[in-house]
C-alpha cells in the first residue's frame, strides 16, 4: 500500500491495495488517512455491492436512503448518482450534490463517512470539489469565533425554502419530493470533530438556511461572510475521477459540491453509501 498526498490543503491517494477483501488492517489504515487528512482516494478498485457495502459498515451504520426511487436492485444501502436513462426515465440521481454542502446535515445525526465508486464516467467534466472545513474555522480571527459560540446554524434539505439553490430542471417530482421534507434541525456553527478534537466551520450554502434565534436581517450577511469564507479557493482541493476510483471523504471535517459540466449521453454513473455519525457539538 502507498499513499501520496493530493494538495497540501487536503486529499491523500492509496495505491496498491484492494478494498474488497474486507481486511481489517487495510481498513485501519484508511480510516487514520481519513482522520489526518479529510479526503481519502483509492484507486484502481473492483469493488461489487455486497463489498462496497460490507466496507462502508466497519466505519458504522449505513443510511436507509430517504430517495428510495434510485437505489441498486438488490442493495437498498447504495444510492445510484446518474444521468444516464432507461426508457426515457432516469435510472439516478442527476442531480446529486449540485451546491456546496455537508451530507445529511438536514438531519439530528448526520453523516460520518461518504463514499463513491465510480463505474462510469463522461469523457469531460464530472470532477467533485472539495473544501476544508477545519482550516476555515481555523482561519477565523478570534472575534469571529467568539461571536460563533453558542450559534446553531438552521439546516433542511428543503431547496424551496432556500434562496441560495435552485432546483435542476433534469429533476422529476422535485416539488413534491421537497415538500415532502420540510423539516429543520439546528447544529453549532462551529462544530467539534468528536475523533480529532479539532474544530469545524459547520454550514452549506446548500442545507444552512438561518441562524436559530436570529433575525434574517443580522443572520443572512453573517451566512453569507462564513459561507465566502469556507469557500475560500486556499481551502479546496478539485478531485478529477480516474476509472476505478473509490473516494470517501468525512462530512464532519470537510464540505464537497459536483462540478458538473457533462450532458446526456456523456453518462456519469456512480454508486453511493453514507454512514451516519454522531450528533454535531
Amino acid at each position: 500500500m502507498k499513499i501520496t498526498e493530493m494538495s497540501p490543503v487536503l486529499a491523500v491517494e492509496i495505491t496498491a491495495v484492494d478494498l474488497s477483501r474486507d481486511n481489517e488492517e487495510d481498513f485501519e489504515v484508511v480510516r487514520r488517512a481519513l482522520l489526518d487528512h479529510h479526503m481519502v482516494v483509492v484507486r484502481d478498485q473492483k469493488i461489487p455491492p455486497a463489498a462496497l457495502i460490507a466496507f462502508s459498515r466497519r466505519f458504522g451504520a449505513v443510511e436507509a436512503h430517504d430517495n428510495t426511487r434510485y437505489l441498486t436492485d438488490g442493495f437498498p444501502e447504495i444510492l445510484v448518482l446518474s444521468n444516464d436513462l432507461q426508457d426515457g426515465e432516469p435510472i439516478g440521481v442527476p442531480d446529486a450534490g449540485d451546491a456546496w454542502h455537508s451530507d445529511l446535515s438536514f438531519k439530528e445525526i448526520p453523516a460520518l463517512v461518504t463514499i463513491l465508486f465510480a463505474l462510469r464516467l463522461p469523457n469531460r467534466g464530472g470532477d467533485t470539489e472539495f473544501t476544508n472545513c477545519h482550516s476555515a474555522y481555523d482561519a477565523l480571527d478570534a472575534k469571529m469565533k467568539r461571536r460563533l459560540d453558542g450559534l446553531r446554524g438552521v439546516h433542511t434539505v428543503n431547496k424551496l425554502r432556500n434562496p441560495r439553490v435552485a432546483i435542476a430542471g433534469t429533476r422529476q417530482d422535485a416539488e413534491e419530493f421537497y415538500l415532502a421534507r420540510d423539516a429543520s434541525v439546528t447544529h453549532p456553527l462551529g462544530r467539534t470533530h468528536p475523533e480529532t478534537g479539532r474544530k469545524t466551520l459547520y454550514l452549506s450554502p446548500r442545507l444552512t438556511i438561518a441562524i436559530d434565534g436570529m433575525d434574517d436581517s443580522e443572520a443572512q450577511p453573517l451566512l453569507d461572510e462564513l459561507i465566502a469564507h469556507q469557500l475560500d479557493k486556499k481551502n479546496r482541493y478539485r478531485h478529477k475521477w480516474l476509472s476505478g476510483d473509490f473516494v470517501m471523504w468525512d462530512n464532519r471535517s470537510v464540505n464537497h459540491r459536483a462540478c458538473g459540466r457533462y450532458d446526456y449521453a456523456d453518462i456519469r454513473t456512480i454508486h453511493r453509501t453514507t454512514v451516519l455519525g454522531d450528533a454535531p457539538y
